[in-house]
């Protein structure tokens, strides 16, 4: 062992061992450690010459120089060796303690070592069969601080042999030494702070004497004012308590005395009909009872009666309500009133509203609906009265008028339609004025529950529960009763509930209170609307009635209920589009399709008729015809006129020869009749005026009717095509000799077939022009059909002159098939041509215009030359041959002196008999 010391009063021993076994130390170092010390070479050490430069001190000064600057070394080495502690302390306690066990065999530092384990001590005492897996020699860094001696390794032992003993004393010795000298290197490294301590020991206790000495100055201070300050206000304190507490029993008793004449005081209230301050005494009284009382003998059957009592009133309003709802709603209130009795329908709701009974909502929603019935029965029954209608069979105590009403004049019933919407208005009103009473009410009611978190959850499931079906209905609804055209255009989505829906839930909250209460006279319009759209088809049901009214008289009801919705519309009764479509507009949209499709079935089977029944003879013309077509083609409207000139009224217009004449009377046998056109006649059967007369029934209901415009145009344009089927096949298709037992079909038939259809052809752009005038812009395509339809008019009066052709072809190539040149001037042959010409032409005349007939012959005459040439040709007849082909000539010459003298065809250019030859 050896003593080293660091200062005056500081010194340690160091085990020569760890001196020796030191790591840190140079091999040098060790190997001179004691020749340097105390060898036979140690020389002191030679003392330094002094300086001629530097004077010579005192040894006073120097001492005052060490010791102020020893001050200052102190302290700087005592910062230096705080900077080092804090910068490497974390590293220090984790790396020296890794750092001094990293190089040692880690048997020895293993937690778990006990040489009572066989294995370990095998691992220590034997030698290993390998030496890489010596146990003295594993280490954590692959380092050994003690490697095997010289002299172990010199000694050879076996693997399972036990190791030399003196040699592994003399390694563990060593080992014991290194771990012994790294443990007392860490004990001086915390020599300094173990002194800092004991120095500082001192300072702390006159530093807690101190202390003592203030805590029991201030304790003592403390309870002098406990004493002065504290004590009083206790005391205070315990007086407020005390009276409080005698206030409280004094308001207690007050309440008792109170409580012992709340019955009384509800009866009284009762009997002055203020049910407002009687269920506020009660439901002031049960809250005393529940929450201060509780618990109090002499009044534990006072809530039972006071409950009882609470029920007994709430019925009592329920009633109250139900006779002045009924008084109000079931008697029409003087001039200038709208709510006759006010105070006594606001006490009642306004007692039902505390008391959160809300089944007032379904009794005022049956009440108006019955209301509304009643109003329209007075007032249908009053028309009823002074219509005129007959009443021998009619009972005023009678609740069915439907029949009554449709027996009723168009006049008396518009009369009688607008009486019912002006009282069932007037009814709205008075209903409005019942609402705003109601939602002032609600307001004095529950004035600071407007946004309660509860009654709007509910009010939120109770909408939740009915939206859906409810859009799911009005939309099937109205794609249901809406035409194509429409009474109101446009069809929206329901996103709200409507007014008859949410009224029909019972309401439990206050919030869907004040969510239905807006909605009372919407729903007082809507059950109207049912009323009217009931009166109305209550009417249509009628078919007498359907037929005789006129589009005129149906668009002045149009007319009528569009007034009314407008009016109701300025009022707010419309909360949504899809309501304003719904209801009153589904109805008039449904009569008037219904009347559409009875007015288009009635002309399809009109005409059908008339065609089935068709002679295909001249027909007579009145003048109320001729007026209807004048008046046509002077204003380009196609009307049902019923105005005629003065004179007899069986004034009939007769066409004789070429000229135009009228007669009073019956026309004369042999005289055709035909209506004049824009100064051209037309001689045509009674069904092709008659289809005039429907197409101006077409466009009369179009001008009065626009806002269907869609299904007019595509009736017309069905019954134009069904006309002009029908007309082909009869004519054209030979049905007519079935039908009317015709024996064959005639040039006149034909002729007349055609003028007919061009008389409806020259109409046709009438109906389109009235069409076009109504059609909106993205319609405007359907016209297509007008000009599609008289093309085909048009293309089945080319087939008809072709089949005259035709015919009278026929005629001439059999005659010219059996003519033989003969000496017989003019031949059998020619003079039956020209019979067939005459016949032909005298049929046509009086039917087609001069024009058409001249056209018509001119083919024919082409015709007729083609196949008289080809025959001369097939007889070899040639003009080397003078006698046969002077007789075909004189023949010909014949031919063209007859058709000269036919009055259509003088104007014709008719070729020589030579000139056709030569072509």
């Amino acid at each position: 062992m050896r003593n080293y010391s660091d200062g005056p009063g500081q010194s340690f021993t160091q085990n020569l061992s760890a001196v020796l076994a030191d790591p840190t130390r140079s091999r040098n170092d060790l190997s001179t450690f004691f020749t340097r010390h105390w060898g036979d070479s140690f020389v002191p050490t030679q003392p330094v010459p002094p300086s001629k430069r530097l004077a010579r001190m005192a040894d006073a000064s120097f001492e005052s120089y060490c010791q102020a600057a020893g001050e200052s070394y102190k302290r700087y080495q005592a910062v230096k060796r705080a900077l080092r502690l804090s910068h490497v302390e974390g590293a220090e306690q984790q790396g020296d303690e890794r750092q001094d066990a990293e190089d040692l065999p880690t048997i020895f530092i293993d937690p778990r070592f006990n040489l009572g384990d066989s294995s370990t001590f095998s691992a220590v005492f034997t030698v290993p069969a390998n030496d890489s897996l010596d146990a003295l020699k594993q280490t954590l860094s692959g380092k050994n601080v003690i490697p095997a001696t010289p002299l172990e390794i010199a000694i050879d032992k076996k693997p399972g042999e036990f190791r030399d003993y003196e040699a592994l004393q003399n390694r563990l010795e060593m080992m014991h030494d290194v771990v012994d000298g790294r443990l007392a290197g860490k004990l001086v490294a915390k020599t300094d702070d173990f002194w800092q301590v004991v120095r500082s020991y001192s300072g702390l206790q006159e530093q807690l004497a101190n202390a003592l000495q203030c805590v029991m100055v201030v304790r003592k201070n403390l309870k002098h004012v406990d004493e002065l300050v504290c004590d009083t206000s206790k005391k205070i304190v315990e007086v407020q308590e005390k009276y409080e507490q005698k206030k409280n029993l004094l308001a207690k008793l007050h309440d008792i005395a109170c409580l012992r004449e709340a019955q009384s005081t509800v009866q009284m209230m009762l009997s002055q009909g203020d049910y407002p301050k009687a269920i506020e005494c009660i439901e002031t009284s049960l809250d005393v009872l529940s929450k201060e009382l509780n618990g109090v003998t002499c009044f534990r059957h006072l809530a039972s009666q006071l409950r009882e009592l609470y029920s007994v009133i709430g019925r009592m309003m329920n009633e109250d309500f139900t006779s002045l709802i009924q008084k109000e709603l079931g008697v029409k209130p003087e001039a200038g009133t709208m709510i006759q009795a006010e105070g006594e329908l606001s006490a009642v709701l306004l007692g039902l509203m505390r008391m959160r009974k809300y089944s007032f909502i379904s009794v005022l929603r049956e009440e108006i609906v019955e209301g509304v019935k009643s109003v329209m029965r007075h007032v249908i029954k009053n028309q009823i009265l002074t219509s005129g209608v007959d009443l021998s069979d009619f009972d005023p105590s009678l609740t069915q008028l439907g029949e009554p009403v449709r027996r009723m004049k168009h006049a008396d019933f518009l009369k009688t339609v607008r009486a019912v919407m002006d009282e069932e208005f007037y009814f709205c009103k008075r209903l409005e004025a019942l609402q705003d009473i109601l939602l002032e009410t609600v307001e004095r009611a529950h004035p600071s529950n407007r946004n309660g978190s509860q009654d709007v959850i509910i009010e939120r499931l109770e909408e939740a529960k009915i939206i859906e079906s409810d859009s799911d209905d009005e939309t099937e609804s109205v794609s249901k009763s809406t035409g194509s055209g429409g009474f109101v255009s446009g069809s929206a989505s329901n996103s709200n509930a409507t007014a008859t829906t949410l009224l029909s839930i019972e309401v439990r909250s206050d919030a869907f209170l004040r969510r239905v209460l807006p909605l009372i006279a919407e729903f007082g319009h809507q059950c109207a609307q049912q009323r009217i759209s009931r009166l109305l088809i209550a009417r249509a049901k009628n078919s007498s009635v359907t037929e005789t009214t006129s589009p005129t008289q149906l668009s002045e009801c149009i007319a009528l209920v569009k007034e009314y919705q407008s009016q109701c519309d300025e009022e707010g009764w419309y909360s949504t589009q899809n309501q304003k479509v719904g209801g009153l507009g589904r109805a008039i949209n449904k009569l008037s399709m219904d009347y559409i499709e009875k007015f288009h079935a009635a002309r399809k089977v009109r005409i059908g008729n008339m065609l089935d029944t068709e002679l295909w003879k001249a027909a007579d013309v009145s003048i109320e015809d001729q007026h209807l077509v004048d008046v046509a083609i002077e204003t380009g409207k196609l009307r049902n006129t019923k105005r005629i000139d003065d004179g007899p009224s069986k004034k009939m217009f007769k066409r004789t020869g070429s000229s135009t004449t009228i007669d009073s009377g019956t026309s004369v046998s042999n005289v055709m009749q035909g209506i004049i056109v824009d100064e051209e006649s037309y001689v045509v059967v009674g069904s092709s005026i008659t289809m005039i007369q429907v197409l101006a029934d077409y466009c009369e209901a179009i001008s009065e009717m626009p806002s269907f415009a869609q299904d007019w145009n595509s009736r017309v344009i069905e019954l134009l095509k069904i006309f002009n089927s029908r007309c082909c096949q009869l004519i054209l298709g030979a049905g007519a000799l079935q039908l009317v037992g015709l024996k064959t079909i005639s040039v006149r038939n034909l002729a007349l077939a055609g003028r007919s259809l061009e008389l409806v052809c020259r109409f046709i752009p009438m109906v389109h022009d009235e069409m076009d005038k109504i059609l909106p812009e993205d319609r405007k395509s359907l016209l297509r059909y007008f000009k599609q339809v008289e093309g085909e008019y048009r293309d089945h009066v080319t087939e008809i002159a072709a089949k005259l052709i035709t015919v009278i072809a026929h005629y001439t190539t059999n005659c010219l098939g059996m003519w033989d040149v003969k000496g017989v001037i003019p031949s059998p042959e020619f003079q039956q041509i020209c019979r067939h010409m005459l016949k032909f032409h005298n049929g046509l005349t009086g039917i087609m215009p001069r024009n058409q007939i001249e056209t018509l012959f001119r083919q024919v005459h082409e015709n007729f030359k083609a196949n008289l040439r080809e025959h001369v040709i097939g007889m070899g007849i040639t003009i080397q041959a003078p006698l046969k082909y002077g007789y075909a000539t004189k023949d010909y010459m014949f031919y063209q002196q007859n058709l000269k003298n036919m009055e259509s065809c003088r104007d014709l250019e008719l070729e020589s008999f030579d000139d056709i030859m030569l072509d």
